[in-house]
């Protein structure tokens, strides 16, 4: 007996050790990934004709049961090999189904072989729109606000995520059909705002989509509305990335981002929305806004997004919209960063911004930006870094709006770091702040106005009604400029006086030909210094004119601070008005052949060390061709 227990011992001795080298080898090591193939383990076919919906659907259900169990955290991967899957179904309530509903599931990859090659493809001919429920024949009501659901035709969501984490999306194609739909009547507010989307996000965190192709929806590319954050400030971001991937050619937008906190777009395009014709109608799909981008908290936020080196081209509405109904309603969107990035228009608003928080940095924004919101602080306020606004034509279509930037009493403390605004065919600039105090007006720093004209437009003005300026801006002739046509700015605000500001350090030169300035409420150039070195200064160059206009009831002042000048050139003009004050602490020169009006009625005092340097050889008359009329 003893030797029968020595031997039970040393073979439980040999048991521990081979399961402590077993555990060794494994410690460490990932839990194996499951893996499965929509074809070989759901059987799609993806040959293009035969419908795949089913095998989408059984998938989901797979991976829906999985994320219930013990082992439904573990990392999981559905290939969708090289082929064009046809989806597309409704019920018998006419709705469309959803071709994969993802519910709960965490850590799963779905992945194509590539988005050129792997196509979920919807099927031509499904219903979307308003349809009578007997004789399914299109049916338009006479309501502008149409929703009742017994008409109602949708075609569904092809991917939603619901309530999931760490889902990655990859190298896929979408394609709604649109051009092949039968489209039926009006249904919604506008358009029709039935569901047929590319991806649905919602109450999901981590998800990453690369290298996607979503064209051709009824409604959008991509929408994502979670409800997770509980404040404007809310710590825990929901990290949702779309990289290198394109939202083209949908009826509603390219993506709605209507809840988030945490978002970021790389390399994508959101252009073209609104422009598909199907072919069982004569007009465009199209709902509004018909954006590219549509950023509309919904009971809501959306903070902290970023956009970085996207396109947002010829879309039937804006490029980007963010509209905040009312200050009744408090704003929902914080920290929004629009970087690297093209908007061009040529049938609305490049981009319509009332929301809080907005930062455009480096962009090129052909056609009019329109609104910046009304801010309490610089940086709630809609802020500007190099970036050009410019009414290019797009394929020979002019850019919208009659001005590259235009904001008339929407917005207070907008702002403009290194921009340049171009005008080739329309006016710059409408620029009228909502408030005119000092703090709320709209500033400029190192700016260029730059008129590029073959034709000038007439009859109207350039108009910036309360800036202030610092750095360097200039006014000048663009290198494509040939027309001889006289251009026209205002500038400052008739009901108060200083809403034209140059501080130090800074200066504004007045370069551009056949020029003519107004301004209105006086110009305030380089008041109370804040070092002895730092100076302020305007230059009026050769044809250029200047004209500081009366105020009813009001003094207007032109106040040249103890550090700054301004200097009127040979073939520039300065026009002081009646009833007009120039208080002179620095010095005004004005040189050989410059043309210097003083109205009897106007005022001209020096204090301190000011000093007015009239040369015997200027003019003291208007100037031949840019004046002003009022006398």
């Amino acid at each position: 007996m003893k030797m029968v227990r020595e031997q039970l011992k040393a073979s439980w001795l040999w048991v521990v050790l081979l399961l402590v080298l077993a555990s060794s080898l494994t410690y460490g090591q990932a839990p194996a990934v499951l893996r499965k193939n929509l074809k070989t383990d759901f059987g799609a076919v993806g040959d293009g004709k035969t419908n795949d919906q089913a095998a989408f659907e059984r998938a989901a259900e797979f991976f829906n049961k999985r994320a219930q169990t013990p082992t439904g955290t573990g990392a999981a991967v559905l290939r969708i090999p090289k082929g064009v899957y046809l989806v597309g179904r409704q019920d018998a309530a006419n709705q469309g189904i959803n071709v994969l509903q993802l519910s709960g599931c965490r850590n799963l990859t779905v992945t194509g072989d590539d988005s050129a090659t792997t196509e979920i493809r919807y099927a031509d001919g499904m219903r979307y729109g308003s349809f009578e429920p007997v004789s399914k024949r299109s049916f338009e009501s006479p309501n502008a606000y149409f929703t009742d659901w017994k008409y109602a035709f949708s075609g569904g969501t092809c991917f939603v995520l619901q309530g999931c984490d760490n889902i990655q999306i990859t190298n896929l194609a979408f394609n709604g059909s649109s051009a092949k739909l039968e489209v039926g009547g009006h249904w919604g507010d506008t358009g029709i705002q039935l569901q047929f989307d590319g991806i649905f996000v919602s109450d999901s965190r981590r998800i990453s989509m690369r290298r996607l192709s979503l064209h051709h929806f009824g409604r959008d590319g991509i929408q994502v509305l979670n409800h997770l954050a509980k404040s404007l400030d809310d710590p825990n971001r929901e990290d949702i990335l779309l990289e290198n991937s394109t939202c083209n050619y949908n009826g509603r937008q390219g993506l709605s981002l209507t809840g988030v906190n945490g978002f970021r777009a790389v390399n994508c395009s959101f252009s073209h929305t609104g422009r598909i014709v199907p072919a069982s109608t004569s007009k465009a799909l199209f709902s509004n806004p018909g954006a590219g981008i549509d950023l509309e908290p919904q009971d809501g936020f959306v903070t902290n997004v970023s956009l970085e080196n996207c396109r947002f081209i010829d879309n039937a509405g804006q490029g980007i919209v963010s509209d905040w109904v009312d200050e009744s309603h408090p704003s929902g969107t914080r920290n929004i960063v629009i970087s690297n990035s093209l908007l061009w228009s040529t049938s609305n608003w490049s981009a319509w911004v009332t929301q809080k928080g907005y930062l455009f940095r480096n962009c090129r924004i052909y056609g009019a930006f329109v609104h910046g919101c009304h801010a309490a602080t610089t940086l709630e306020a809609t802020r500007f870094v190099n970036c050009t606004f410019e009414d290019r034509p797009y394929h020979g279509q002019s850019a919208y709006g009659p001005f590259t930037m235009h904001s008339d009493s929407h917005a207070t403390r907008m702002s403009f770091t290194d921009c340049r605004f171009i005008g080739t065919h329309g006016y710059l600039i409408q620029a009228v702040p909502a408030a005119i105090d000092t703090a709320s007006l709209f500033h400029f720093r190192n700016c260029a106005f730059l008129y590029d004209y073959a034709q000038p437009p007439r009859n109207s003005y350039d108009k910036i009604l309360g800036g202030v300026f610092s750095g360097n801006t200039v006014f000048q002739n663009g290198p494509r400029r040939t027309s001889p046509h006289r251009t026209d700015f205002m500038l400052g605000n008739s009901s108060t006086p200083g809403t034209t500001v140059l501080r130090v350090p800074g200066s504004l030169q007045f370069l551009a030909p056949n020029s003519y300035y107004l301004v209105i409420g006086g110009l305030d150039i380089g008041r109370q210094p804040a070092r002895a070195r730092d100076s302020a200064k305007v230059i009026i160059a050769s044809s250029n004119a200047l004209v500081i206009n009366e105020m009813p009831g009001k003094v207007p002042e032109l106040y040249i601070g103890p550090t700054s000048r301004l200097v009127v050139k040979k073939g520039g003009a300065l026009e002081i008005l009646r009833h007009t004050k120039v208080t002179i602490a620095g010095q005004l020169v004005v040189e050989d052949g410059a043309y210097f009006f003083r109205d009897p009625l106007a005022e001209v005092v020096t204090t301190g060390k000011g000093r007015l340097r009239v040369s015997p050889k200027a003019l003291a008359t208007k100037h031949p061709t840019l004046h002003s009329t009022y006398y």
